[in-house]
């Protein structure tokens, strides 16, 4: 029987998300359960820290992605920007990639403002020549550009689009990273269907939501997910990204995670 279980559960990595995370985010450290997790997600402004990549070590700890490493605020504006602009932007990013390469972090995930971009040709063509200039920098430091595609997409903006954009960009070192609102009303539809779009092309899969505003990750939710990532043979890191605002609020969050974790892999 326990041969059966451990044959047929879902054994993805797990890891925490600290984007919407505490800003008192040390006091987390070594205070995670690492039979369950074993990596997080970083966000930019974590990069200006000094051995940032160590202190996750030394709890043994891997970083599985940089979210933004670029702010929001360059990413989602670069349409129209001059070339001199586009050109300090792109040195500025493979100065990250660089850093990055080394902690060593497969993964950096840059919101381009895809969804402003999805029905402006103009707008979509000149994101994706962007980021086709910036596939010889992922290329050299082995990084992958994830986009975050939002699962339940938010109308007009459809998976069909995403995939549509990715498969444009014409480089196989870009993948999504699916982001995952489980709490959003998903308007009659399964949630195999949300996600087979993406199926073959996603790094990483996050799971964004509030417990400080009352919406949990509860054992209903997680088995229907992980029988879902596991029927399209998912094998990449599953990261809870719960916006808390206190490293003590944050640990208990990832004890309770850690035990629905634990009960949901041993079911399917």
């Amino acid at each position: 029987m326990n041969k059966i279980q451990e044959k047929s559960s879902f054994k993805n990595k797990m890891g925490l998300s600290y984007v919407c995370g505490p800003e008192d985010w040390e006091a987390t450290l070594g205070n995670i359960n690492r039979n369950i997790f074993s990596g997080v997600e970083i966000p930019g402004d974590f990069l200006d820290f000094k051995n940032i990549s160590n202190e996750f070590k030394s709890t043994g700890m891997e970083i599985f992605n940089v979210r933004d490493p670029l702010p929001q605020s360059i990413t989602r504006t670069i349409y129209g920007q001059t070339p001199n602009i586009m050109e300090k932007i792109q040195k500025q990013l493979s100065m990250i990639l660089k850093k990055v390469s080394g902690y060593p972090c497969p993964n950096v995930s840059i919101d381009f403002g895809i969804d402003l971009a999805l029905e402006n040709r103009e707008r979509r063509d000149f994101i994706i020549a962007f980021i086709k200039q910036a596939a010889s920098a992922l290329y050299g430091e082995k990084v992958c550009l994830c986009l975050p595609a939002r699962i339940p997409t938010v109308p007009p903006a459809t998976a069909e689009n995403y995939f549509s954009f990715l498969k444009d960009t014409m480089y196989g070192g870009i993948r999504f990273s699916a982001d995952i609102y489980p709490h959003d009303p998903l308007r009659n539809r399964f949630l195999g269907e949300l996600i087979r779009w993406y199926r073959f092309d996603t790094n990483i899969v996050r799971f964004v939501y509030e417990p400080e505003a009352g919406n949990l990750m509860v054992e209903k939710i997680l088995e229907a997910w992980f029988a879902v990532l596991k029927n399209i043979s998912y094998g990449g890191p599953v990261i809870f990204c719960p916006k808390i605002s206190s490293s003590s609020h944050f640990i208990r969050e990832s004890e309770r995670l850690a035990e629905l974790i634990k009960t949901v892999r041993s079911k399917i």
